[in-house]
Formats: structure tokens, sequence, C-alpha cells
């Protein structure tokens, strides 16, 4: 199965950062919210206290929260695009939402209509919860294909420059509340339907950190994420600023091509780096390290 989107079907938005904690807020309101962190510390065995200024930003966040910033883009890819006829939804993000206990994709699939789509949301994996999540789709597109037309599905990431408490890891993102979203495409036929100009998906793969950075070269050869009429084609690797000053460092990618998304994207970051470097006749390895692992998603946009 070949699952396709276009360029031009990648939308996303950069909202104002919220620096203004000191927003009027009722008081009996941040004690819940307070008591709600201290209760999340302690079900975690931490001793410490929820603090006023990262509860009061997080509060006064809730005018962009996931559902309100993603129906801004749905309104943009309406324009453009028929979005009624979704066969699936997927939410990735790696922040909390500013609304506690709503249903993100519910609320898209009935903003759009499509009220035979199914939703789902995927969080806790990272920054790139949006590579797995094509895998996902293009699996569970595959699972009821059985009737051979084209599917669609919506994919969406969210994420809030405010939570609520502190974390220097997040804060040295220097987030940003943004999203993203990708309208997808994918044929049930035995033989693929190429869109000209149409990027698609490859391959998504995980595997063990290497030891050494001299053994990130060599594992790209192993990892099959091209055809070998593909490998022929110029090759773009997009990673985080962190990460690309590591493979410098290797003379192996001396004449490979790098490029930095901005980290304050958080997950929506890779998408829209990829959106600006679209180009025809071109392979694209989305690439990070996560905790003990190293994540790849491989495209490739052709004539």
């Amino acid at each position: 199965m070949s699952l396709e989107f276009s360029a031009s079907n990648i939308l996303w938005h950069e909202f104002e950062k919220n620096n203004n904690p000191s927003a009027t807020v009722e008081s009996e309101q941040l004690d819940k919210v307070k008591s709600f962190v201290n209760a999340f510390f302690q079900s975690h065995s931490r001793t410490c206290e929820a603090q006023l200024q990262p509860v009061s930003r997080w509060v006064n966040s809730q005018n962009l929260t996931f559902t309100t910033m993603l129906k801004k883009l749905v309104t943009q890819l309406e324009e453009q695009a028929l979005v009624n006829d979704l066969d699936l939804v997927v939410l990735t993000h790696w922040t909390p939402d500013a609304e506690i206990g709503a249903s993100v994709t519910n609320a898209i699939i009935y903003e759009t209509g499509s009220h035979n789509a199914f939703g789902i949301a995927i969080s806790d994996h990272g920054l790139s919860s949006g590579f797995v999540a094509l895998q996902i789709i293009e699996d569970y597109l595959e699972d009821i294909g059985g009737d051979k037309r084209p599917r669609k599905a919506l994919l969406m990431m969210a994420d809030q420059d405010a939570i609520l408490y502190d974390s220097p890891y997040l804060a040295n993102f220097h987030p940003a509340a943004s999203c993203c979203l990708l309208l997808l495409q994918s044929n049930a036929t035995h033989e693929p339907h190429k869109v000209a100009g149409n990027i698609t998906f490859k391959n998504y793969q995980k595997t063990s950190l290497p030891v050494s950075t001299a053994d990130i070269y060599p594992l790209l050869s192993t990892l099959k994420m091209f055809s070998a009429a593909e490998n022929a084609l110029p090759l773009i690797i997009l990673t985080s600023k962190s990460f690309s000053q590591v493979l410098q460092r290797d003379a192996n990618f001396s004449g490979v091509r790098i490029e930095t998304w901005d980290d304050a994207l958080l997950s929506s970051a890779p998408w829209v780096l990829l959106k600006k470097l679209a180009q025809k006749n071109t392979r694209f390895l989305l690439m990070m390290p996560e905790g003990k692992n190293m994540i790849f998603a491989s495209f490739v946009m052709e004539s």
C-alpha cells in the first residue's frame, strides 16, 4: 500500500508565546489545579510541591487548547481539499493538552463531518510520535482496505509551551504553542497510484542507539529505507540541531546534506521542515536519538 501526501497539504501554525503568567486567575481555580499537580507528584513518589508560576501559565493557556489550535488549521485545509470523507484521524503530541479529558480527535471528526472516521491519540512516545503514527496509519488503512477504494487519514501534531510544572528539559527547547497537520491518502490496489509531486512515506524503523558516533553511518546501509532505484536519488537528512552536530563530526557525512528543524516547534518541527524542503526527485530521511534508541522515517518525492 502506498501512503502519500502533498507538501501543500502540510499545514502548520505557531501561536504567540504565553508570557503573561500573572494574568487574573481565580484563586479557587489555581488551588484546584495545584492540588491536581501535587497528587500527580505524589503518584510518582515525588516530594516537590506545585509552583504558582507554571500553574498560572498553564491556566492562562486555556484559550489555546489542542482543539482550538487544530480547528484553525482544519478550516484552512477545507479551503483546498475535501475532508468530510476521512477514514482515520490521529493526534500525536509530546506535551499535555491545556484541556484535561477532552477528545481532540472526536472534536475534529465532528468539525470535518467525517462521522465514520476512527480517531486515536498517540502520546508518551516523545518527539517522534508523528513518525510511528505514519506506520500505524498505513497499517490501519491497509487493514480496512478490502474494498480496494482509496483511503484518507488526517495526522495532527500539537504541543503547548506551558505545562503544569517546571521542566528544565522542555525549557531547553524554548517551546512555542504550535500545531501541524497532514492530509494523507492511500490506494489499496495492487498497483500503487502515485500522484505527480506527492511525497511517499517509505518506512519507519526504531533501532538501538549506536555505541559510537562512527557506527551511525554504517547503520544506515542496513535499514533498507529505500528501494535500489530510490537510492540513486539525492538524500537530505532532517534532524535536530544537537544531533546534526554529532553527525557533522563524522567525516562519512561530509558529503550528505543535513538540515535541522526548529526545536521550538516540538512535534510539528520535522513536518514544517519537510514542507519547506520538499523538492522532486529527492529522498528524505528523518532521524533522531530518543533515549537508548534511534528513530527513522523515510520519504521520497519523485517527479
